[in-house]
């Protein structure tokens, strides 16, 4: 069976990123009212780093059948058989186990044909032959293609050179920054006008689009690429004003967030800004307190959005008993013990972080959390659940966090 070449096209590739996207998350992680702790050596979690032995385990085992399969692979010169087999393994692994089917096939020259137009053979052609059982893989490398340059249009505020560099970000950060041209990756440089657009929205320019870059053949081996930027306007953040009891006063307040208001006003920034101020408020016991920050650009003067900033700091909580589950071999007064001396003193979420990594450097926890709960009104309970670890057994720690995000350590 003889089938026609199977070009890559840009949009199955982009599908193809975007799954690859979804594959690389590990872990989201809602930093609240409970704090979960897995000890100790700052690298991964202990069921990460199985799934991780798991992965290389299945891709050794890929590559073995990969070696060994009845494939032949033609027309090659830039790259080895060796090479290419083990890029196809997971589709010669699936082959192996499945059977081979014209849709397998069909895979195996797709994914072949992605990894040359990934190293700027744009021109690749691949075609497969079943014969029996064995699939024979037909390449057309053409001529490896660069890209000359990308001319930049409708930018105004922002210098084209500082445009280029996003543009092609993503190709760059796989070759050496003294290589002159760089290949053409057609795929990279749609990715990198999208961190155009990223760029410009971050330097204020909220309403900025970027257009799907347009491609010129110079010559068979040479590119030059052209994308059109709609600017927009830049906004800045005007006044920003504070409703509700502050209790610090509305300067105080805004000099917790002038770094943030000082730079091009953006969606993102804004949101910064209840974060900001919580962790402003919980550092000093207000473990309940609620910050909303609201924007509209329509409703900017002169290109200078107003921010309005509601605060409700609710009251002090002060540290109360401690309840422990999950022991084994320790007592739960081991864990008690640590947090005696908590009680009846102000909230800190960096106290208990630090009495966090005080246990955490016993080794004994393999999962601590800590769950702080309201109680007779201006109370906290520290609720903590343990699981005990191996003996000699390392793990990874997450400490009590902030704003910022979980502190690593």
């Amino acid at each position: 069976m003889i089938n026609q070449p199977v070009i890559p096209s840009d949009g199955r590739i982009l599908l193809w990123k975007l799954k690859a996207s979804v594959l690389a998350m590990t872990m989201v992680l809602l930093l609240g009212r409970t704090v979960a702790v897995n000890a100790q050596n700052a690298t991964e979690l202990p069921q990460q780093k199985e799934k991780r032995k798991e992965e290389r385990a299945v891709a050794k085992r890929q590559e073995k059948i990969a070696k060994r399969a009845n494939i032949e692979i033609r027309g090659n010169t830039a790259f080895d058989e060796k090479t290419l087999r083990s890029q196809l393994k997971e589709q010669i692994a699936t082959i192996d186990q499945y059977g081979l089917t014209s849709a397998r096939a069909d895979d195996a020259a797709f994914f072949l044909g992605l990894f040359y137009k990934k190293h700027g053979y744009a021109h690749i052609e691949v075609r497969y032959e079943i014969e029996g059982d064995r699939l024979r893989l037909v390449v057309a490398e053409g001529p490896l293609v660069h890209l000359r340059k990308i001319q930049f249009s409708g930018q105004h505020s922002i210098g084209a050179d500082k445009l280029f560099e996003y543009a092609v970000g993503p190709t760059r950060q796989r070759y050496s920054k003294l290589q002159k041209l760089l290949p053409f990756v057609s795929a990279d440089v749609e990715e990198g006008a999208n961190l155009v657009e990223r760029f410009y929205i971050s330097e204020g320019f909220v309403d900025a689009k970027v257009e799907k870059p347009q491609y010129n053949f110079v010559q068979p081996d040479l590119v030059d690429a052209r994308i059109v930027v709609h600017e927009g306007r830049q906004y800045h953040f005007g006044h920003v004003e504070f409703i509700g009891p502050t209790i610090y006063g509305a300067e105080t307040l805004r000099a917790e967030i002038n770094d943030l208001v000082s730079q091009p006003y953006t969606e993102a920034r804004v949101a910064n800004i209840p974060r900001r101020l919580q962790a402003y408020y919980k550092a000093r016991g207000y473990y309940a307190v609620k910050v909303d920050a609201s924007a509209d650009p329509a409703a900017a003067v002169q290109a200078h959005v107003p921010v309005r900033v509601t605060v409700d700091p609710s009251h002090i909580y002060y540290f109360d008993g401690v309840t422990v589950k999950g022991t084994q071999a320790l007592h739960p007064s081991y864990v008690v013990n640590r947090f005696k001396k908590l009680r009846g003193k102000p909230y800190s979420p960096d106290v208990l972080d630090k009495k966090f990594r005080e246990l955490m450097r016993t080794s004994l926890f393999n999962i601590l959390e800590i769950n702080p709960t309201p109680v007779n009104y201006d109370q906290l309970r520290l609720d903590i659940n343990v699981e005990e670890a191996k003996r000699q057994q390392l793990g990874f720690s997450i400490g009590y966090g902030s704003f910022e995000g979980p502190i690593f350590g």
